[in-house]
């Protein structure tokens, strides 16, 4: 079935029914020309009248909308509310108007349809294809002001993406404190919440609990998405597990200060509204100008976490990840960072070249230290010129070599920094965000250059472009280790400096997607701190991202759990790290290290060479699973199948179904505990699977309704019973071949 949009009812004030096959996103018109919500869930047949929609009644100590009898914005679900006409709850947008004051009433105006999907102007967004967009215009006539409202609805993803624009078109000029991309009023019910929160080294933890009375805030404004909270959220009812319930989820295509703001109002509606963070944001809109917020995206699924999971990481493959990497396999890397720090030179990446091909990887990164000056983290970042006395012959020569080894090189930057210790800083010290008469705060020993500035994403991009025009590098990490403080831009006027944030933003994307057009075969790795700009808008660019620099596996267990809600392993870098952990000090078993690291589509390794000889067999056994396995990592079906603080299952089926991956983690050992069982999902339960290396096979029907025992776990193993490895930080990886 196509996509659809259906308009019903009154010219005046119709109805649209957005549909596919499985979703519905349904409003109207009402009288008084406000776009009222109806629905967004599974598909409902378009009808010129529908069961459910907002009440008209009097209600004790709530306002009439203006002239209107009986009817109160303040309990009417809306497309795109603003804030002081009967409706005190958080609005979509919130504008100085010319007359000074934020009172504005927009009212249905006109609507159009087009096929496929219109592209964000300088932003990035999902692709179209076979998709349908509603474009609505609402409009303010007494403050001369409209905004059109985009609506895309997909045929074959259970996906709405949103965003908006709004017009000033009066001759005065509007200051925006607040434009959100998308507005979602759900009706009154008990909802649970899920979001992704941490900090550096503990990003994406999951946490669930039950929306609250009041408005709770998921937001950044550190000038990036942040570790702290992830641009995501997903509102469920009570009931609903892993695999049954419904889900409404959104996610925010953009890498700056965000907010997505969960109210639980007075008569217990629940309002989503997401955008651009309003903290520390105003945007002066003057005669005639436009302004555009980022995209917006929201999925409905009935059938748990794992169903909106499924609809998200299909999505993010087909629509967002760059299509010049859909369905390739990643290569496996060593990265030069654990094995050599600042002190790397031409001779040492040359004996790195022979290490990773001794291992039977396909890449060698060379992280941090290869440009001029860079010996340590006080100096040279803006200065990318190789080190003449490190390369005398350049790093592209050096990239050569490594290829005519056979192998493939990547390459690490931190484009959007600047050492003061630099002769770019030296050169122009007004090129840094800052404010002034104010000494700049350091983070790392570093400045944030001013992407907003032309002529600074002009040097950055002649400066990268003079090393990938060589044609030998295959990869590149684009790093970002500073948040923003002292927010400003020295480049502009004193009324617009509370612009700075995003104008950096639409800088950075203009900058990437320059490269990116002239480079498109080079895989590009998100990193920010890890993951401090882990984010849609990132990754619409760059095929996967370093989600957390926590590279121990028991500490990123529960990041790559929680960052499965929403981003398949595609778009999910790893490595082996050294033991014990620079970051927890855990010693953590090869095995268990190399089977963790499995489940994310970039898999690598980061030791030093004498780590890499004490374990050099295992190393190369690993290297060649993760070489015959990496098809079936880039498009397989990841499930999470159980997660608790002691046990973790995941689930990893193949394209074709044909290969089913089960990694079982078992985090610290006890005496005399129960047995346990897992409940495999999404098996054909005609078909039995043989489990690899034993004799044994099993109907699909028992393995996902009986369950498969996992291995025992007892220090005091007596017997050749299956139990898992003694000690803590075990695991095992099955692997069973449908026959």
């Amino acid at each position: 079935m196509s996509a659809h949009i259906y308009v019903s009812g009154d010219t005046a004030a119709p109805s649209f029914n957005l549909t596919n096959k499985n979703l519905s996103y349904i409003f109207r018109v009402s009288p008084e020309g406000i776009l009222e919500h109806l629905h967004f869930g599974s598909r409902v047949e378009p009808s010129a009248h529908y069961p459910s929609g907002p009440k008209r009644l009097h209600r004790s100590c709530t306002l009439d909308f203006q002239d209107s009898k009986l009817y109160s914005l303040s309990d009417v679900p809306q497309e795109y509310p603003v804030f002081g006409t009967s409706d005190n709850r958080t609005p979509a947008l919130h504008v100085i108007n010319a007359d000074g004051n934020t009172t504005q009433v927009f009212r249905y105006a006109s609507h159009r349809i087009v096929d496929d999907k219109p592209m964000l102007d300088g932003l990035p967004c999902a692709r179209g294809g076979d998709s349908k967009t509603l474009l609505v215009t609402i409009v303010d006539e007494v403050a001369q002001l409209s905004v059109e409202l985009s609506y895309t609805i997909y045929a074959d993803h259970d996906v709405v993406a949103r965003s908006s624009q709004v017009f000033n078109n009066g001759e005065r000029s509007v200051s925006i404190e607040q434009a959100m991309s998308s507005c979602l009023d759900l009706p009154a019910a008990e909802y649970d919440l899920l979001h992704l929160r941490g900090t550096w080294a503990r990003e994406l933890n999951q946490e669930r609990m039950t929306v609250p009375q009041g408005r709770f805030i998921l937001e950044s404004a550190t000038g990036t998405s942040g570790n702290v909270h992830n641009p995501f959220v997903a509102l469920m009812d009570k009931s609903t597990t892993e695999q049954h319930g419904r889900v409404f989820a959104t996610a925010f295509v953009y890498s700056g200060n965000f907010a997505i703001n969960i109210e639980k109002g007075e008569f217990d509606s629940v309002r989503v509204t997401t955008g651009i963070n309003p903290f520390n944001f105003r945007w002066r809109l003057g005669a005639g100008e436009s302004f555009t917020t980022p995209e917006s995206l929201q999925v409905f699924s009935g059938a748990g976490l794992n169903g909106m999971s499924q609809i998200w990481h299909e999505f993010i493959r087909q629509k967002v990840s760059p299509l010049e990497f859909y369905k390739q396999p990643r290569p496996t890397y060593l990265n030069s960072w654990e094995a050599a720090y600042f002190d790397i030179d031409e001779d040492k990446v040359l004996e790195l070249a022979d290490r990773t091909k001794a291992l039977g990887l396909e890449m060698l990164v060379v992280d941090d230290g290869w440009f001029e000056g860079r010996n340590d983290d006080t100096s040279s970042l803006g200065d990318w010129y190789s080190d003449s006395a490190k390369f005398p012959n350049g790093i592209e020569t050096v990239a050569q070599k490594v290829k005519q080894k056979g192998l493939k090189f990547g390459l690490w930057y931190e484009p959007e920094m600047v050492n003061p210790e630099s002769q770019l800083f030296r050169q122009h010290p007004d090129w840094i965000i800052g404010v002034p008469n104010r000494i700049s705060s350091k983070g790392r020993n570093q400045l944030t250059l001013d992407l907003s500035r032309e002529e600074v994403q002009d040097y950055l991009f002649e400066r990268i472009d003079s090393v990938l025009s060589s044609g030998h590098i295959d990869y590149v990490k684009w790093d970002m280790n500073r948040n923003m403080s002292e927010i400003g831009s020295f480049a502009l006027n004193v009324d617009q400096q509370l612009e700075t944030p995003h104008r950096y933003m639409l800088g950075l994307y203009r900058l990437v997607d320059k490269i990116i057009s002239k480079y498109p075969n080079v895989l590009f790795e998100n990193c920010a701190s890890g993951g401090n700009r882990f984010d849609l808008g990132m990754l619409s660019f760059m095929a996967q991202g370093w989600v957390s620099d926590m590279s121990e596996p028991i500490g990123r267990l529960p990041i790559i759990n929680g960052a499965s809600y929403l981003f398949p392993p595609s778009v999910l870098a790893s490595y082996i790290c050294p033991v014990p952990s620079h970051l927890n000090g855990r010693k953590v078993s090869l095995k268990t290290r190399a089977e963790v690291g499995f489940f994310c589509a970039a898999r690598g390794v980061s030791l030093n060479a004498e780590d890499v000889d004490q374990d050099f067999e295992g190393l190369t056994r690993y290297a060649k699973m993760y070489r015959e396995t990496a098809d079936d990592v880039v498009n397989g079906y990841f499930y999470r199948v159980q997660y608790d603080q002691n046990e973790v299952v995941w689930q990893l089926n193949s394209e074709d179904g044909n290969t089913v991956y089960l990694g079982y983690f078992h985090i610290l050992s006890a005496a005399n505990l129960p047995f346990r069982k897992a409940h495999l999902v999404n098996l054909d339960a005609a078909k039995q699977y043989r489990l690899v290396d034993s004799d044994l096979s099993f109907g699909g029907d028992a393995l996902m309704n009986m369950g498969l025992d996992l291995p025992y776990v007892c220090a005091m193993q007596q017997s050749d019973a299956d139990y898992l490895e003694k000690g803590d930080f075990a695991s095992r990886l099955f692997v069973f071949k449908r026959t």
